[in-house]
């Protein structure tokens, strides 16, 4: 190791504890962000018959409604994460998209909780780019799988939080009231990571002639970059492809629980809470442990693992979403959650890897950005009109045979990743 390259590290606040430190107050944080961007799907009952909204209406709300303010906000966000301090721009955004969410809470017609969500959305289109950003100047990269491994199981955590209490929430105080419940952890959190967050070196990993290129790149080459880049693009496909079915399903789980084996908002919340808090940690961590450990054998081994773990989540999803029995549908929902999550670890490190130093924070978030334009996005809408499809064609339970019919979308997301795998494989 050089002398700069010495310096580099010497420099950045990596020390073994400081680091675990930093990835646990950036797991918080994105797990504030998921909590928010779950409200919906799991309010969508109470939502619904407050507002008098279709499944296609819950489905604009909680995806396009939501996705468009995201994309809009993300091209500027990309720019501020390549050019100013990470970790206060990251306690600035947490602030505005709990106030943002503790407004929610007022919201007295669909057009004004839109525009409230909208806002959440903007803030929130920096929030995870700039904490893996963050995550890639404190881990190595032999070290980043099983680091975004850990960072993604916050959806674990969030998913148990939100659907735990929504429906006791909203059933015994209001639907209200778990908007704010959810935002003022947030404005606390930025507090702190104000006071103890330190911005790491930029590229303390990278090699030294990518640091020593000072100059952040524009919007236009950072998207040159996406588009010139096959591996990526097909990550990215992928990607966008397994987060519309995640996505699309995420958004009416209470909702399916409620109608096709009557449950309770209650007993809803707790049910989809139960097969996917757990399976989704088990799912992320353990396919960040597979991603670091098939990269040491091929290039493109964490994709494969992808590959091989979104196929089975196909099988599993359908069978669960289609069988007549309550506890057949969560055993193979959990199934399907825990191999659906395997893929987190190696999209978002594999687009780290993928990256230049110099517009890293500016590909990553346009590289989200458009993760979560298509797949968050176009997943509740599509999910939503298939329901309503049914309907039309007279199928006694609608919203289940189009949360099933979704599922074929992780087949093709799987197909891309097993592309990407074998252009890195053959050093394409």
């Amino acid at each position: 190791m050089n002398d700069s390259t010495t310096q580099a590290l010497n420099d950045a606040p990596t020390q073994a504890g400081y680091r675990w430190y930093v990835l646990g107050l950036l797991f918080l944080v994105s797990v504030l962000n998921t909590v928010d961007k779950l409200l919906i799907p799991a309010l969508a009952e109470p939502l619904r018959q407050e507002f008098n909204l279709s499944d296609s209406q819950i489905g604009f709300l909680a995806g396009i409604a939501f996705s468009s303010a995201y994309a809009i906000a993300a091209i500027p966000m990309g720019l501020l994460i390549d050019r100013v301090n990470r970790a206060r721009l990251l306690a600035v955004l947490l602030m505005i998209w709990s106030a943002m969410t503790l407004l929610s809470a007022r919201a007295s017609s669909l057009f004004s909780l839109t525009a409230l969500r909208m806002g959440v959305a903007a803030a929130e289109s920096g929030g995870n780019p700039t904490s893996l950003s963050i995550i890639s100047d404190y881990f190595a990269k032999s070290e980043r799988g099983k680091a975004v491994g850990i960072f993604t199981a916050n959806v674990a955590v969030a998913t148990f939080i939100v659907y735990s209490l929504s429906g006791y929430v909203a059933s015994e105080y209001g639907w209200r009231t778990m908007f704010i419940i959810a935002a003022i952890p947030g404005l606390l959190l930025a507090l702190l990571i104000l006071l103890t967050l330190r911005e790491p070196v930029r590229g303390a990993y990278d090699p030294p002639e990518e640091r020593a290129q000072k100059k952040s790149a524009g919007v236009s080459e950072a998207f040159k970059e996406i588009v010139s880049n096959r591996t990526l693009l097909w990550v990215i496909a992928g990607g966008v492809l397994v987060i519309m079915c995640m996505a699309g399903l995420g958004a009416f789980k209470p909702t399916f629980f409620v109608r096709v084996h009557g449950m309770s908002l209650t007993e809803a919340g707790f049910a989809t809470g139960l097969v996917m808090a757990p399976a989704s940690a088990l799912g992320a961590m353990v396919g960040g442990f597979l991603t670091d450990r098939a990269r040491k054998q091929k290039p493109g081994g964490g994709f494969r693992v992808v590959t091989i773990t979104s196929m089975l989540a196909v099988p599993f999803g359908a069978i669960g979403f289609l069988a007549s029995s309550y506890e057949v549908a969560i055993a193979f929902i959990f199934l399907y959650n825990f191999t659906s999550m395997c893929f987190y670890a190696a999209t978002l490190s594999g687009i780290m890897e993928l990256s230049p130093l110099k517009i890293r924070g500016s590909v990553i978030t346009y590289s989200t950005l458009i993760l979560n334009l298509g797949g968050y996005g176009l997943g509740p809408q599509v999910t939503g009109l298939l329901s309503d499809g049914f309907k039309l064609l007279g199928a006694a339970n609608p919203l289940q045979w189009g949360m099933a019919a979704s599922t074929s979308l992780m087949f093709l997301g799987a197909l891309c990743f097993l592309a990407a795998a074998r252009r890195l494989d053959s050093h394409k």
